[in-house]
């Protein structure tokens, strides 16, 4: 393969970082099912004992780096597996862990054991259980209402955050430089004195442990309906917070050596520099690190940078890494949050170049330094890609990965196209900012307007420990490139071959336009809103409480009603609620007590559990006595003879006789008071009356103050 088609074939995949020995063939190797044979055969010629990296990223299987390992995302899970992974934090990181211990107590409650990492974890953090961010108390329960009940009979779920009971109760412990046995959970020996012993000590971990309290079996759903490692339905718990500590030599504070003088960080310098050297990471001593580069370099990670979001730092990361993860590999995640470089100076000492344009201090000329030189532009509409997507860490979705707005490489992007985006994974990256950033950075190298592969003599190793040098070789190709191969020695060792793409001050920067919102799903509020309900209809129907809702507000809601005498709400654990029958939007009770008070209560629930608080109403139903039927006068000389049929009602006792000269009740006069007989029995009054035309009411009572209606009027004729 010629060198021409060996620099597109790398340049379209970016700059990639290099290493010495059996480290760089390692990665090297997966390289070659994306490139080919011939073209990793130029990937991994041999450079000589001291190479330099030249580039940052690593796209495609690269960005693998052959390694099969969990990915960041993974570390926020709970798994129970017979040798858990262990997994190394710093900066801003959520952790999950491995379950190293679970059994019930003689109480009946749950404990468990989650080892979140092998790093310190700084105060102050926070929780989640099963991606859902907590709070707690004094007492160290949950305060969430997805987690506690209420202390009524049915110990229904808690409507409101800190109502009712908790049942799970979390503590967290971590060690510290100076001892790297973490304090012990009282509370957990307490429950198991012979079982977990002064000899289980986790050292050097940071862990948390959960309790969740007993339970009656019928009402275990309720808590129990998650899906945490035992797969009993406990939770997946997760730490949120400050982890590790990373020496600054900025700081006078702290000193070389001394670990207990480090502070966390996340500058994406430092935080390189605490892998580069940490017994779990690269494990390289200390003194193997140019400090006073890894300063100026922190420096400029600290930078501000402005933009549609607010001020942030320029490069910031944040990092949970697997134990099975090749240590190369976790490297580079670092440094693709910072496009970084790692170079060697003289001594041989390392440190990290990350991503800022510099005035180039090393110059090629044709005239005196370029043999020859391989050119490739692009042609009009030709790009495997229009843009860049960077998935990141998003800490306003409870700091899951989301995908970046796409950056627009306006050197191909057409909006009249349907356009096509490269992908790349940078999970250490936590600021939607800096990963539009990044994805410039990436496309501009992997997608730029013409590539150059310069044959330049000798000269040529002193790209080795830079990134921008100034090409001039004639009118086109002029100005000031990026190195983006590594630095190449023929086999006859005079002449070397670099790989180049132009670069401008802005390839860091976002110009106007060219930063777009975050499209993520905004998880910050911890606080999930419900509306309550609106438009509902609750009233009394043929004895019964009847609520008509309105159409449910989503399609996984479904109702609920409740009711109760309302002289029976005490608010302890004999409340009696009784639910009501549910058809759609339709909720019916069972048939009422009359002349009683009855208090109703309703809300939606979601498939998730989750809903708004009850909605409360006041009815009183009516005592009703049936009237009596039937009722007939006929008339007669001097007489009028009047009969009805008693009500069947047991509540029934006699009937009032009433007698008016108009139609008008009001104006009549009761004739007979409480004239008794049997239930349904048909009766017979004949009331002596002079001639006229006469109206008759019939009302039938229980005796006291229960009147049914009134039936009448019926008129008679009396001669």
């Amino acid at each position: 393969m010629g060198f021409l088609k060996k620099l597109v074939a790398l340049v379209a995949i970016a700059a990639l970082t290099y290493y010495t020995g059996g480290i760089g063939g390692g990665w090297a190797a997966s390289l070659a099912g994306s490139i080919g044979a011939a073209g990793n055969a130029f990937v991994i010629s041999a450079i000589g004992a001291t190479i330099i990296a030249a580039g940052a990223f690593a796209i495609g299987t690269i960005l693998g780096g052959g390694s099969r390992a969990p990915s960041m995302e993974a570390g926020k899970t709970n798994v129970k597996i017979p040798n858990p992974p262990r997994w190394l934090n710093a900066g801003e990181a959520r952790s999950g862990g491995g379950a190293v211990f679970g059994e019930f107590d003689a109480q009946g409650r749950f404990w468990y054991i989650i080892v979140n990492s092998e790093e310190i974890l700084h105060a102050p953090y926070s929780y989640f259980l099963d991606d859902e961010p907590v709070t707690v108390g004094a007492d160290r329960y949950v305060t969430q209402n997805e987690f506690r009940l209420k202390t009524n009979k049915e110990k229904d779920p808690a409507d409101t955050d800190g109502q009712g009971k908790g049942y799970i109760r979390l503590w967290t412990t971590t060690y510290s430089e100076t001892n790297p046995v973490p304090p012990r959970i009282a509370e957990l020996d307490a429950a198991f004195p012979s079982l977990w012993t002064s000899e289980h000590k986790l050292a050097g971990t940071t862990f948390t442990v959960v309790c969740m309290d007993a339970l009656k079996v019928e009402h275990r759903h309720k808590i129990y309906r998650w899906r945490g490692p035992f797969g009993l339905g406990e939770p997946a718990v997760s730490v949120l917070g400050e982890w590790a500590t990373a020496y600054d030599p900025r700081d006078p504070a702290q000193t070389l050596g001394n670990r207990s003088t480090y502070k966390p960080t996340k500058n994406a310098a430092l935080i390189w520099a605490w892998f580069r050297t940490h017994p779990f990471g690269r494990n390289k001593p200390e003194r193997s690190i140019n400090w006073q580069r890894i300063a100026e370099q922190a420096t400029y990670c600290d930078e501000t940078v402005s933009g549609i979001e607010g001020d942030q730092p320029r490069y910031e990361a944040s990092v949970s890494i697997v134990d099975s993860k090749r240590r190369v590999d976790a490297e580079l995640e670092i440094m693709r949050a910072c496009d970084g470089q790692i170079v060697f100076d003289e001594a041989g000492k390392s440190w990290l170049r990350v991503g800022h344009y510099y005035a180039p201090e090393l110059s090629f000329s044709r005239n005196r330094d370029i043999m020859t030189c391989s050119t490739y532009g692009a042609q009009d509409g030709e790009s495997a890609t229009h843009g860049v997507i960077v998935r990141y860490t998003e800490p306003k979705a409870n700091y899951t990965v989301q995908a970046s707005a796409a950056w627009l490489n306006p050197l191909y992007y057409d909006p009249l196209t349907t356009p096509k985006f490269l992908t790349v994974d940078i999970q250490a990256c936590q600021n939607h900012n800096q990963a539009m950033r990044l994805a410039k950075g990436i496309g501009m190298r992997s997608q730029p307007q013409h590539k150059i592969g310069p044959v330049v003599n000798l000269r040529g190793f002193q790209a080795r420990g830079e990134r921008i040098v100034e090409i001039r070789y004639d009118n086109v190709y002029d100005g000031i490139y990026e190195i983006a191969t590594p630095v190449e020695l023929d086999n006859a060792g005079i002449f070397t071959s670099i790989g180049a793409v132009p670069i401008d001050p802005s390839r860091w920067t976002l110009l106007a336009g060219e930063e777009q919102p975050a499209p993520v799903v905004d998880g910050s509020d911890t606080v999930v809103s419900y509306p309550a309900i609106a438009g509902e209809n609750v009233y009394l129907s043929g004895g019964a409480i009847r609520i008509d809702f309105p159409p449910s507000l989503r399609d996984d809601a479904t109702y609920l009603g409740e009711y109760i005498l309302t002289s029976d709400i005490t608010g302890g654990d004999s409340d009696p609620w009784v639910s009501m029958s549910v058809n759609d939007d339709t909720a019916v009770s069972n048939l009422l007590l009359e002349g009683e008070d009855y208090t109703v209560r309703y809300r939606y629930l979601t498939t998730a559990g989750r809903g708004p608080a009850w909605e409360y109403s006041v009815l009183s139903t009516v005592a009703v006595l049936p009237p009596a039927t039937n009722l007939t006068v006929q008339g007669g000389i001097g007489q009028a003879q009047v009969t009805w049929k008693n009500p069947t009602d047991s509540r029934f006792f006699a009937s009032d006789v009433w007698r008016g000269s108009s139609a008008t009740f009001s104006a009549a006069t009761k004739i007979i008071d409480s004239y008794g007989g049997g239930l349904g029995q048909v009766q017979l009054v004949t009331d002596m009356v002079a001639a006229g035309t006469w109206n008759y009411w019939i009302v039938a009572t229980d005796g006291a103050a229960l009147e049914a209606i009134t039936i009448g009027p019926v008129a008679a004729s009396v001669t």
